[in-house]
């Protein structure tokens, strides 16, 4: 049951990215520090989608490797 709860979840988020995907067709302007760019608002939402999934998964495994090492080094004195 949860796994089609999950699973109906990405299927809706999908679909409104399309929906979103087919309405915004307008361009804009990008201006970074360095970079100036002219793209698509899909284009742009999808950069910055990527970016905080990729900068979100990077904190995930640093938290994740952190507690395992704890949990390596506790075992580590407990056996000397």
């Amino acid at each position: 049951m949860r796994r089609l709860l999950y699973i109906a979840v990405i299927v809706a988020l999908i679909v409104v990215g399309v929906l979103f995907g087919s309405i915004n067709q307008q361009l804009a302007d990008l201006h970074l520090l360095v970079i100036s760019a002219r793209l698509r608002v899909v284009d742009i939402a999808l950069i910055f989608l990527l970016l905080g999934i990729v900068l979100g998964l990077m904190i995930a495994l640093l938290y994740s490797l952190q507690r395992k090492a704890k949990g390596w080094l506790r075992k580590s004195t407990e056996n000397s």
